[in-house]
């Protein structure tokens, strides 16, 4: 009897854990698919723990995540098309604030989160916000450059936007239970990044913004390099170095975000003056 009774509990904490990660699939699609997909998932469940036991309840998560990763990149690129034939100059401004504030955004919530315990909420809070507004950003940075650059820098980046989304909210998910995943949570920056710093190198090439074309690779590359050295380390020792938030640990973490942020500038400042009204228009008897 205890022994059913765990497995109902495992099938609907699955599920559960499963309905938050279908968050990361656009909003249409979940209207359209979502109800489906959780029950679908609930009958896999149940029959995999009937045939398998916990061992395949562990088995099935990972082919679901490893599907899902897939399908939420795929669904979201498709969007991604949509949107950006209709983005307009207004809302390619909105994408450099988005930047501008998803950077800053970041660097508060990583401080709240791992230097100031008694605001590691607000931390967890902000990590969750900033994702997004970095994500549309970027999507913002390839509707304004990504045909000078070439397909190749326009997928690189829009893939790493999405992925980086899905990987550290997958990260927020499932670190609550499983507190070895909360790296996750700093690998999709790591990610997004860098998709910004192989977008950079083809802008430093053909120089499709007005100034500072060696930027996005600059401020793209610091953090992953930072990031990489972390999990290394990690690797070699078994511990996890401690990150805190002064000297060295200060300029790694500062400089890339800043550099995102001037980024988010160019790109608000190029679209607005495209939307910018002439400062003076001459009358038709002055002309």
């Amino acid at each position: 009897m205890l022994r059913k009774s765990q497995d109902i509990n495992l099938v609907a904490f699955s599920v559960r854990v499963y309905q938050l990660l279908l968050n990361a699939y656009p909003a249409k699609f979940q209207q359209e698919y979502g109800l489906e997909m959780v029950q679908v998932f609930k009958d896999c469940c149940l029959r995999t723990l009937r045939q398998g036991g916990t061992n395949g309840i562990v088995q099935l998560w990972a082919v679901t995540l490893l599907d899902l990763i897939q399908s939420v990149i795929s669904e979201h690129a498709q969007k991604e098309i949509q949107m950006k034939k209709e983005m307009k100059p207004e809302d390619i401004r909105k994408a450099g604030w988005m930047l501008m504030l998803g950077a800053l955004t970041f660097v508060f919530g990583t401080y709240w989160e791992t230097s100031v315990w008694d605001l590691w909420i607000f931390g967890i809070l902000s990590l969750a916000v900033c994702f997004p507004m970095m994500a549309y950003g970027l999507r913002g940075l390839s509707a304004r450059y990504g045909e000078k650059v070439g397909n190749l820098g326009m997928n690189v980046l829009e893939a790493g936007a999405i992925l980086g989304v899905v990987v550290s909210y997958i990260g927020l998910t499932l670190a609550w239970f499983v507190n070895s995943l909360f790296v996750l949570i700093y690998t999709g920056p790591a990610i997004l990044l860098t998709s910004l710093s192989i977008f950079g190198v083809l802008a430093f090439i053909r120089r499709p913004m007005p100034r500072w074309n060696a930027l996005p690779f600059i401020a793209g590359v610091w953090y992953p390099v930072y990031f990489l050295n972390i999990v290394v380390t990690r690797i070699m020792t078994g511990k996890w170095p401690s990150v805190t938030f002064h000297s060295t640990d200060l300029i790694l973490m500062l400089l890339p975000w800043i550099g995102v942020m001037a980024i988010g500038y160019i790109l608000q400042a190029d679209a607005q003056r495209e939307t910018a009204a002439p400062a003076f228009r001459p009358l038709p008897s002055q002309v």
